[in-house]
């Protein structure tokens, strides 16, 4: 965890609101501590399950990611490789539609394309 992460995470709450649950359910969870692989590893589950219902925030959230990534220090791309990407249901899988959506960046280091 860095503030780098910490920032990434709540910057994105910030603009997703329908996320906020789930960093309150993880600061439940974790003593009052926000832990952002965590908590994006709950975002990527929460796109999963919204893939057919939310498209369009769905959609968003993965260009936001691809911004974040391209834009981002070291720690946040790994933040966001490992806790994100790597996190997409796999192939064939409720939720893998989420893969096809991914920018440029992304899709670099989505262990089932790159």
């Amino acid at each position: 965890m860095s503030a780098s992460t910490e920032a990434t995470i709540n910057r994105l709450i910030a603009d997703y609101i329908e996320l906020a649950p789930l960093v309150d359910e993880s600061l439940e969870d974790n003593e009052g501590e926000l832990l952002p692989h965590l908590v994006l590893a709950d975002v990527v589950r929460w796109l999963a399950e919204h893939v057919e219902s939310e498209r369009d925030i769905c959609r968003s959230i993965l260009d936001w990611l691809e911004r974040e990534y391209e834009s981002g220090p070291e720690d946040v791309r790994g933040l966001i490789a490992v806790s994100g990407v790597e996190m997409i249901p796999d192939p064939n899988q409720p939720g893998s539609l989420l893969r096809e959506w991914l920018g440029p960046a992304l899709r670099r280091v989505d262990p089932w394309l790159a």
